[in-house]
């Protein structure tokens, strides 16, 4: 089996803004467990997060934050006022990489893409 390594940790992390602040989201076995054991595992996770379900996008905030008490019930509203449609790739691409066991996703780059990266 793989090792998550440090670097893997470092290139999984996610940068998300939130109403004007920047925030990483870290991916963690806590993290992982909480939001798939929530939605039934990690698909209909990201189904949820597609669909701009706010509740879903909260939750995925809420773990990759580690965030608790009033901090994490005031979530849902400062996703909402964030804008869903803007945080929806970024926590999709987290819910991705968690349901990867952390590690970042491979990529290959394309000539036809100018070179830019792409999920395989």
């Amino acid at each position: 089996m793989a090792k998550v390594t440090a670097s893997d940790i470092k290139q999984a992390r996610i940068t998300i803004e939130l109403l004007g602040e920047e925030h990483i989201l870290i991916p963690s076995p806590e993290a992982m467990l909480d939001l798939s054991m929530a939605y039934d595992g990690f698909a209909p996770l990201m189904a949820a997060i597609a669909r701009l379900n706010a509740k879903a996008m909260a939750d995925t905030v809420v773990a990759g934050l580690r965030l608790k008490g009033q901090e994490a019930r005031d979530m849902a509203s400062i996703v909402v006022r964030s804008g869903v449609l803007e945080l929806m790739p970024k926590l999709q691409d987290f819910a991705a990489i968690l349901a990867n066991g952390g590690r970042p996703l491979k990529t290959e780059s394309t000539e036809e893409e100018g070179g830019e990266k792409r999920p395989l």
